[in-house]
């Protein structure tokens, strides 16, 4: 499974690979505990997640500080 909002994809913080598959069968919950398919790296559902949401933040906080030199101009 890949684990993904949008156009941004969680990847794995040992090898960078983004297919993952769950350790326990079930619905995912935050603390579920998956597996990369790439290195066996065993992560958080919750911490790719934070990873995400990470990245979205980067990405608002760049779109904006693009429109606050945008303005100056």
């Amino acid at each position: 499974m890949i684990v993904r909002i949008h156009d941004i994809t969680a990847a794995c913080p040992r090898c960078g690979g983004i297919e993952f598959e769950p350790l326990t069968a079930g619905p995912l919950r935050l603390p579920s505990e998956l597996r990369c398919t790439g290195c066996g790296a065993k992560t958080r559902y919750l911490a790719l997640l934070d990873q995400i949401g990470e990245e979205a933040m980067r990405r608002a906080n760049r779109a904006l500080e693009d429109l606050k030199k945008n303005r100056r101009s």
